[in-house]
């Protein structure tokens, strides 16, 4: 299509509007100036460099919103396809922002004739061609940005590995207690207060923040029968800080390119953006997050994503930054409650540029001490083994220096999910940066001789009727070879296929029969089963009161369709 001059676009506007954008653009106007002579003093004034920043730099946020959203969509869009708007604000919001934006001389109405099914009408929003190149260069332009570090009344908060804590303190409850979803599958609430008492920060949004994510990172599972179990926690959780943390951002991106939408799309790929202005970023500079909001607007602008740009606000930003707030990737600076700047750790930097973090041998990771407490430096630890460690004791505090307690009832629990004495003694004294002490090796092989073993499992079990035939198959390969261990004089627990076993020894005279099977002489004949009730009589029809006259003494009643369309019809 053809694009008008600006005069030409103007002569579209009412005199009435035409007096109002004058009056916004500062043009001193008299009442008896023609409507042609407003529109040349107004289009004058237009082209003016800073006359036109004066006024972009007074649009609201709605206003810019649906600029953005109709300079995306070649300026101009109808109506009712500005859905994605509405939703976000309301329809008489868009109108007002629309006769708003109409009276400063920036948008026209006009009406369209569509081609639809009822051949209706529909009214317009349309840029005005002159401003469109305008727009576009002031929504694609990145920010100024102030990289110096905030002012001194904020707060600075690094995290460290807070939620790597939080999640493994999850997942160990998971495996040392019972936990079921409710029927609505949510978390019951005694459950949850127990997990969130172990928790750095012991709140629900807390809660809510780690579950979530390790569901997204598959460290735990909801089985069919609505029981939490732990899943790939070695997967998940084996390595270093910089590794684990990796594997969590990854999972909480995300399918952000995936055709179907979701919920939290807006925020993967919001946080998708943020890695890449982190990594263009001079590791240590600081960046404000209503910059940095501005920045992935402009992203996505650049992009020609209409419906992603709309949806990316500051708050949504500040909703993608938890994650890797809480992996220690940024340090945050806080103006009360809320996000007001972020800056990348060493540790982060390791993270998005994809760096190993040099190892030292003599680095301390935990430690045992006579009390039987447990002091663990937990961003120098492998964090499966973090979490080997949460099995076996409780959480006492999580901070620069975790601590745990070794307890009587922690060994029972870690015996009750299978681990042995062996196993927990030769863990303590293997990944322990000091000797265990002696009491508490003590304690652990004291605790763990009290407690009785055993196995319940289905087996097939071969008895003969003496022990001198038994003793007699056991001399043959063909029948030893399915045996797994003799557990009496004349029984056995076999391993293997049955069948062929009773192949094999079909040749040696040993005839096999089931324990439920009876004596060929004591089998009767089978009969078919009867496609009716024995009682077929028209008294024994179940629910003969509600049957129509018509169907009353039928025996096909149970199986006949007809019957429910006279009761409908009765």
């Amino acid at each position: 299509m053809t694009k008008e001059n600006l005069e030409s676009e103007l002569e579209h506007m009412f005199r009435d509007d035409l007096i109002v954008a004058c009056q916004y653009w500062g043009i001193d106007i008299s009442g008896s100036s023609s409507t042609h002579e407003l529109k040349d003093l107004l289009a004058e004034k237009m082209r003016d460099p800073k006359a036109r920043k004066r006024v972009f730099n007074t649009f609201a946020k709605k206003e810019l919103d649906l600029l953005g959203i109709l300079s995306l969509s070649g300026g101009a869009m109808s109506n009712d396809r500005l859905k994605p708007f509405r939703r976000i604000y309301s329809y008489g919001q868009l109108n007002q922002t629309e006769r708003d934006l109409r009276k400063k001389g920036i948008i026209i109405r006009r009406i369209m004739s569509r081609l639809t099914e009822y051949g209706r009408e529909v009214a317009e929003f349309k840029i005005m061609d002159f401003f469109i190149p305008h727009l576009r260069e002031l929504f694609s332009k990145k920010p100024e940005e102030t990289l110096d570090k905030p002012k001194d009344n904020l707060k600075f908060v690094n995290q460290r590995d807070t939620l790597l804590i939080d999640v493994l303190q999850t997942v160990s409850y998971f495996a040392k207690n019972e936990v079921k979803l409710t029927s609505s599958w949510e978390f019951p609430k005694r459950e949850m207060e127990k997990i969130i008492e172990r928790l750095s920060e012991p709140t629900e949004e807390r809660f809510e923040i780690v579950q979530k994510i390790g569901k997204k990172a598959t460290a735990f599972t909801m089985t069919e029968d609505d029981y939490v179990l732990p899943a790939n926690v070695k997967r998940v959780f084996n390595g270093n800080q910089e590794r684990v943390s990796r594997r969590i951002l990854l999972s909480a991106l995300g399918r952000t390119r995936a055709i179907w939408a979701s919920s939290d799309q807006p925020t993967e790929y919001s946080l998708n953006l943020i890695i890449c202005r982190l990594r263009e970023a001079d590791e240590g500079d600081w960046i404000r997050v209503d910059d940095l909001h501005e920045w992935i607007r402009s992203e996505l602008y650049l992009e020609n994503q209409p419906l992603k740009w709309l949806k990316v606000d500051e708050e949504r930003v500040r909703l993608a930054l938890e994650t890797p707030i809480l992996l220690g990737i940024v340090e945050s600076a806080y103006k009360g409650d809320t996000v007001h700047a972020i800056k990348l750790t060493d540790m982060g930097a390791n993270v998005i540029y994809g760096r190993e973090k040099e190892h030292h041998d003599e680095q301390d990771t935990f430690f045992v001490v006579p009390n039987f407490e447990i002091t663990a430096f937990t961003t120098e630890m492998n964090y499966y083994n973090l979490y080997r460690l949460m099995l076996i004791s409780e959480p006492v505090k999580t901070d620069v220096v975790s601590t745990f307690q070794i307890t009587e009832e922690s060994i029972f629990r870690a015996v009750e999910m299978g681990l042995r004495e062996t196993e927990i003694l030769e863990f303590l004294q293997k990944e322990s940066s000091k000797p265990v002490p002696d009491n508490v090796v003590r304690s652990i092989e004291d605790w763990t001789s009290q407690t009785t073993f055993a196995v319940v499992s289905d087996v097939t079990i071969f008895e003969t009727d003496t022990e001198r035939e038994l003793d007699h198959l056991m001399l043959l390969e063909e029948f030893t070879k399915y045996v797994e261990r003799r557990i009496g004089p004349k029984a056995v627990i076999l391993e293997g296929d049955v069948e062929s076993l009773t192949e094999d020894l079909e040749e040696h005279k040993c005839h096999i029969r089931k324990a439920d099977e009876e004596p060929r002489e004591s089998k009767q004949g089978h009969t078919l089963s009867m496609p009716f009730p024995e009682d077929a009589s028209p008294r024994s029809q179940k629910g003969s009161e509600d049957l129509p006259d018509e169907c009353q003494g039928c025996p096909a009643v149970h199986s006949c369709n007809r019957v429910v369309r006279r009761r409908s019809e009765d």
